[in-house]
């Protein structure tokens, strides 16, 4: 499984990989080591990936999963009454939280991508500085500018699911409390899901305000800690050029060669 999540992860980008890689070699021999860290963060990233998933459903679809009073059953709404005999701003309601979810899933898929990409291509070196990447990878002029369309691509997504989550908490605010209002549990229901993504969107705006300023960076959103990939990953290093043992420097005109042996052999 976790093979097939890396494959989906990695697709992403491997057009692109393979022009890099043509460019700029790749050493033939990897270190196992290498390997094994690039595995683990990303199981780390998928995983962070699911955990986020649900807290997003839970904070998205607040029309479905925040208590609601029913005047018909004199009790709490269950799952299936929300979706039964809605008026028509509860369906525009609805929608707009399956909009917002869906633009989460989106964000979402930009950060893994971005992420897959950093752990592929880069590294995390605690002996260069923080934001040592804009000058390390100036000899990499491709892998820049994937890491700047990379974080230019996500901080506007940001942003728009920024906006679209507001509306959504607006909505359904309007909803909950002015037609289903269910006490004390609608209220602390609704603030702590709201809470527990907004501070994620908070986080990501903040980390791609800092990776699109005038020194690119490649910081993580994925990882709870903070992780800068500043130095590019071995297996793109570009390798010194070899100059065989018996090369000459000076080319030789074959037709002088010809006759320095012809007038050798009538000498």
């Amino acid at each position: 499984m976790f093979a097939r999540c890396k494959k989906w992860i990695l697709s992403a980008f491997t057009t692109n990989e393979s022009e890099e890689q043509s460019s700029e070699p790749k050493q033939t021999n990897h270190e196992k080591g290498n390997n094994s860290a690039n595995n683990s963060q990303l199981f780390i990233t998928i995983t962070s990936t699911l955990i986020d998933g649900v807290k997003v459903a839970m904070a998205t679809l607040l029309s479905i999963f925040v208590p609601q009073y029913c005047a018909e059953t004199g009790g709490t709404c269950t799952l299936q009454e929300n979706f039964t005999n809605l008026t028509t701003f509860n369906e525009f309601v609805i929608g707009w939280n399956f909009i917002t979810l869906g633009l989460f899933s989106y964000l979402a898929y930009v950060q893994n991508t971005r992420e897959a990409y950093f752990i592929s291509h880069l590294e995390e070196d605690l002996n260069q500085p923080y934001t040592s990447l804009h000058k390390i990878a100036k000899d990499y002029p491709k892998i820049l500018n994937r890491v700047k369309a990379f974080n230019k691509k996500l901080y506007t997504w940001s942003k728009w699911t920024v906006i679209f989550f507001g509306c959504n908490v607006m909505f359904s605010s309007i909803l909950v409390f002015y037609y289903f209002y269910d006490g004390f549990r609608t209220a602390t229901t609704l603030l702590a899901n709201v809470l527990l993504v907004s501070t994620k969107l908070y986080a990501t705006i903040e980390i791609c305000k800092k990776c699109n300023s005038s020194k690119p960076m490649a910081l993580s959103t994925i990882h709870s800690t903070s992780i800068s990939y500043n130095v590019i990953d071995d297996n793109y290093v570009k390798q010194p050029k070899k100059t065989g043992m018996y090369e000459l420097s000076v080319k030789i005109d074959p037709s002088k060669a010809k006759r320095r042996r012809a007038s050798s052999v009538g000498a």
